[in-house]
């Protein structure tokens, strides 16, 4: 039955996300302030600080850090990043690549952090890839058996060659998704799109990080998704301390 109180502290700068999760983990707890999700904190600063049983905190605190400290890391890494894609009017988007469980609290870091949040999953917009054409003659085909079954969707081919944009160009859909392409080559790709589809969304992916990303915004992409900003992120520092 003992009390004691708990302060949650930020061991580095980082973007705060997380409030809901420390609430609804320390009901029986109560609060003397908590920060708002979307809070840029200096190293030092207080997170939450709040008082309850002992028993009730330390059953909570590992669940509860693991959490905070990897949806906070998340969305300091997608602020960063989206300060290199925006003053290009680049939208940064995150993918389906999330942890099995968490990919609500994953895109939601994403959208704190400033990114875009991509389909939540392949029934939100129809995406056809090579593992899609399996058993179709054609990105033509594919096309037109999603777009027989999902009129009102929009319809994105991710192709990985010129030879791939030239089919993908001659079918209806309204994204295109180019894979792994190195940044040399980006500007041909996107002129072939624009002469052919001028309104067409031109999406990049694939083996762009932090260090790359300038080179991948250039004149003509409307977005670039990285797997990289929920599969491969480093968590936030993060310490609970009971008094």
């Amino acid at each position: 039955n003992n009390h004691a109180e708990a302060i949650f502290l930020a061991k580095e700068d980082l973007l705060f996300v997380g409030k809901q999760i420390i609430l609804q983990g320390l009901k029986k707890c109560i609060f003397k302030n908590i920060v708002e999700d979307g809070t840029y904190l200096k190293k030092g600063s207080q997170i939450a600080v709040l008082s309850g049983p002992i028993v009730e905190i330390l059953k909570k605190e590992r669940v509860i850090l693991n959490l905070v400290q990897r949806l906070s890391g998340i969305a300091s890494t997608t602020q960063k990043l989206v300060k290199k894609t925006e003053k290009f009017g680049i939208q940064l988007l995150d993918t389906r690549k999330t942890t099995p469980g968490l990919r609500r609290f994953e895109k939601y870091a994403v959208f704190i952090g400033g990114g875009t949040n991509h389909r939540y999953s392949l029934k939100d917009s129809v995406m056809i890839k090579d593992n899609h054409l399996i058993g179709n003659s054609s990105f033509q085909e594919s096309v037109d058996k999603a777009l027989a079954k999902n009129p009102n969707k929009d319809i994105q081919v991710e192709v990985d060659n010129s030879d791939q944009l030239r089919e993908a160009l001659k079918t209806k859909v309204t994204s295109i998704l180019l894979d792994n392409f190195h940044p040399r080559s980006l500007a041909q790709a996107i002129s072939m799109i624009r002469k052919k589809k001028k309104k067409i969304y031109i999406e990049l992916s694939g083996g762009i990080n932090i260090s790359n990303i300038k080179s991948y915004c250039v004149d003509g992409v409307d977005g670039i998704s990285m797997g990289a900003l929920t599969h491969n992120i480093k968590s936030k520092d993060i310490s609970l301390d009971l008094k």
